[in-house]
C-alpha cells in the first residue's frame, strides 16, 4: 500500500482550445497524454468562451462534472444533459460531444482507459465508501477535508486543490470527515 498527497503547485496546466487544462493525476505516472499512452487521467478545465468541443478519445471512457458553474453536454445524435455542480456525466470518449457552459464553469475530468474497471463516486462528510480488493484511488475536493482508512494509521488531512492518491491491495473503507463541500474520489481497479 502506498499514498501521496500532489499540492496544486505540482499540478501540470496546459492551454487547450477553449480554455486551460490542469493534470492533477496521470497513470501510469510518466505517461504522455497526447500519445495517448495512459490507462486513466484526472483533470480539471477552465474555460474562455461559453462553447467547446470535446477531443475525441476514442477508446476510453469518460466522466465529468463541474465543480463551479453550469454545463451542458450534447451528444450528436444521442441525448443532451444539462449538468450543475457535482452532477457525474459518464459517456464514450469517441462521441461527438460539445458543451455549453458558463464562463465560470470550471469542471473535473477522469478520462479511463476502455475495457478498464473504474468508477467516480461523490462524498458528503460522513460518508463511507468501500473498496474491493487492488485498487488505484485518487480523492480530492475544492475545500479542505479529512479521511479515515482502516489500512491507514491515523487520519489524513488534505488541503483544498490537492489530489490524495491512495493504492491499496486489500478492501477498503474510506470515512470521509470534516469536509464542507463534496468529495470527488476515482477508483481504479488494478487486475
Amino acid at each position: 500500500m502506498k499514498e501521496k498527497i500532489i499540492r496544486k503547485e505540482e499540478f501540470l496546466t496546459t492551454k487547450w482550445s477553449g480554455g486551460e487544462t490542469t493534470q492533477l493525476f496521470i497513470y501510469p505516472e510518466g505517461a504522455d497524454f497526447s500519445k495517448r499512452d495512459f490507462l486513466f487521467r484526472v483533470s480539471s478545465a477552465t474555460f474562455t468562451s461559453t462553447e467547446s468541443q470535446f477531443s475525441n478519445f476514442y477508446g476510453y471512457q469518460r466522466y465529468i462534472l463541474p465543480l463551479e458553474g453550469r454545463l451542458q453536454v450534447y451528444h450528436k445524435g444521442l441525448y443532451n444533459r444539462d449538468l450543475n455542480k457535482y452532477d457525474v456525466e459518464y459517456f464514450d470518449g469517441g462521441w461527438s460531444t460539445f458543451s455549453e457552459n458558463t464562463l465560470d464553469c470550471r469542471d473535473y475530468n477522469y478520462i479511463v482507459k476502455s475495457g478498464t474497471k473504474a468508477t467516480m463516486q461523490i462524498l458528503n462528510e460522513g460518508d463511507t465508501l468501500v473498496v474491493n480488493g487492488s485498487s488505484i484511488l485518487t480523492i480530492f475536493s475544492v475545500d479542505d477535508f479529512t479521511l479515515v482508512s482502516e489500512n491507514l494509521e491515523g487520519e489524513r488531512k488534505v488541503d483544498s486543490f490537492s489530489l490524495f492518491v491512495f493504492v491499496t491491495d486489500k478492501d477498503e473503507h474510506i470515512h470521509i470527515r470534516k469536509s464542507k463541500l463534496p468529495v470527488i474520489i476515482t477508483v481504479f481497479k488494478e487486475d
